[in-house]
């Protein structure tokens, strides 16, 4: 339990800075239209919530050195991938509207049976 309270903030900084740049790379995509792929990038680049995406995964890969510190890796990183996995899986769905599959589903539930194994 202190394991998943230490990669908590990690989680979610990450979540923020993968739903925000999906979400604005989305609207921009939309008024660049069929811009040359420099022109998009550049567009990318310069969106304030976007920077705030990559300000925020800055954050989260300093609050993932305080979960190396305690941890062994071969244990905290399995468990930040499952959670991501499922995290990530959940709020497509409810921010994007994204399909969650029966094999979704079932692979969710494989990461986390594998997680439990892997850490007694």
């Amino acid at each position: 339990m202190k394991l998943l309270l230490a990669i908590l903030p990690t989680v979610v900084l990450t979540l923020y800075s993968q739903f925000m740049t999906k979400w604005r790379v989305g609207v921009l995509a939309e008024q660049v239209g069929s811009a040359t792929l420099l022109t998009r990038v550049i567009r990318y680049l310069s969106d304030p919530l976007i920077l705030s995406s990559y300000a925020m995964t800055l954050i989260a890969s300093i609050a993932w050195f305080a979960v190396l510190e305690r941890y062994e890796l071969s244990l905290a990183y399995p468990i930040f991938i499952g959670v991501m996995f499922a995290s990530v899986t959940v709020g497509g769905m409810i921010f994007f509207g994204e399909p969650v599959t029966a094999t979704r589903l079932f692979a969710i539930l494989l990461i986390f049976m594998g997680i439990i194994a892997g850490t007694r």
